[in-house]
């Protein structure tokens, strides 16, 4: 997913796990901060080829399941006191 993008470098989130930094003009001209990005890569002797699309049903989920967790943490409510570590 991306991340965030500034200064035309894109802050990818990878599987979850990890963050990549990599150059804004490898993306989709319209790819966003949200954006579920579905990457392939074919590999033959002489020729590497990558390909990069947005996958428009997987950000729409990934946007609704965070709209759902911003949601949920606003109906709690902190009953305040001390912070126990």
């Amino acid at each position: 997913m991306v991340d965030s993008i500034e200064e035309f470098v894109a802050s990818i989130e990878v599987d979850g796990r990890e963050m990549a930094r990599v150059p804004q003009w490898l993306l989709p001209e319209d790819a966003k901060e949200g954006d579920v990005l579905r990457v392939t890569h074919e590999r033959s002797k002489g020729r590497s080829s990558l390909r990069v699309e947005i996958d428009a049903e997987a950000t729409q989920t990934a946007r609704a399941a965070s709209a759902r967790q911003v949601t949920q943490q606003g109906t709690r409510k902190d009953p305040g006191g001390n912070i126990t570590l």
